[in-house]
């Protein structure tokens, strides 16, 4: 019998809209049995939620190896932000200790990347738009609508303005409020498209050193949301290739948005370059009604899945 595994979902500790227990208990609701929460570049989700289930009076052992009474299994989970033949890609890391002493410096040293990353598109902005204000003030004032979201939810999970994360939707945001477009959709057509922004894909690091990484953690990487790449077949494979060769564990081959056809064609990659698959909706918003929590087709009988081998 299949386990509902979702192995990919966002909290507002980067860019979703839900709070660390607002998403476990939507995904308690929609049935999930295995969850890992995957934030960009960040556990802060997982260290809100193993205080707060402590505080429970669940250990902080059974809280991350077992399933609760009330909720799935929670699995540790990061997805980090990495290049690949100039392609930003990105890389899910599973099932790895929370006190693993070099996670604090690779989480370092990706929040170092972004922000100078969201300095980039503030020097950008300023430009672009003609602005009085420099760079600095624009990327404070993008920070505090990152916070405000957060403040924006119901079980009290907040950061600090050094901790919290900041991206081009928050950028869109920042250009909606002022009133330079009308929608993120509007924001990302005239202003922060890689061709408005530059190379942004510059500031990460190669797929290779964060799988690297992943493995020194002790847990499993996992290439994310391979279709959303907007590939060709030929190179494609290539980049799976060079997963399997730089130490990668498995592919995702059910996702949230996969399109008919595309779960099969993974499915024959893990076989070629075996490797396990892995199941994730990508969730980020109940607002996006097309992505839910566990609403996924079977990891495909003929690959082992990615979960099989944790105890």
């Amino acid at each position: 019998m299949s386990i509902n595994a979702d192995l990919h979902c966002h909290t507002t500790a980067s860019d979703g809209t839900l709070g660390p227990l607002e998403l476990y208990r939507r995904a308690t609701d929609q049935g999930v049995e295995l969850l890992a929460i995957t934030d960009h570049d960040s556990v802060a989700a997982h260290h809100f939620l193993r205080q707060h289930f402590s505080q429970q009076r669940f250990s902080q052992q059974r809280f991350s190896q077992q399933r609760s009474p009330d909720g799935p299994r929670l699995i540790s989970g990061i997805e980090l932000s990495t290049t690949w033949s100039g392609v930003e890609i990105h890389i899910v890391g599973l099932n790895f200790p929370l006190d693993h002493p070099d996670l604090e410096r690779i989480i370092e040293h990706q929040d170092n990347a972004r922000r100078q990353r969201s300095l980039h598109i503030a020097k950008k902005l300023v430009k672009l738009l003609q602005l009085t204000i420099k760079e600095d003030q624009l990327f404070s004032e993008v920070l505090d609508i990152a916070l405000s979201r957060q403040k924006n939810t119901s079980d009290g999970f907040t950061l600090t303005k050094e901790t919290v994360q900041t991206g081009r939707p928050h950028f869109a945001q920042w250009l909606v409020n002022k009133g330079y477009v009308k929608d993120a959709n509007a924001a990302f057509d005239h202003y922060l498209n890689d061709k408005k922004l530059g190379n942004l894909r510059q500031f990460w690091p190669p797929m290779s050193q964060a799988v690297a990484w992943l493995r020194a953690l002790g847990g499993k990487a996992v290439l994310a949301h391979p279709g959303k790449y907007k590939m060709t077949r030929t190179k494609l494979r290539a980049l799976v290739k060079d997963f399997k060769l730089a130490g990668g564990h498995a592919l995702e081959v059910v996702g949230g948005v996969n399109v008919p056809g595309q779960t099969e064609q993974f499915v024959e990659l893990c076989q070629a370059f075996e490797l396990q698959g892995s199941r994730g909706s990508d969730f980020h918003s109940p607002d996006y009604r097309w992505v839910e929590l566990g609403r996924l087709r079977p990891v495909p009988g003929q690959i082992t899945s990615v979960w099989e081998d944790w105890q």
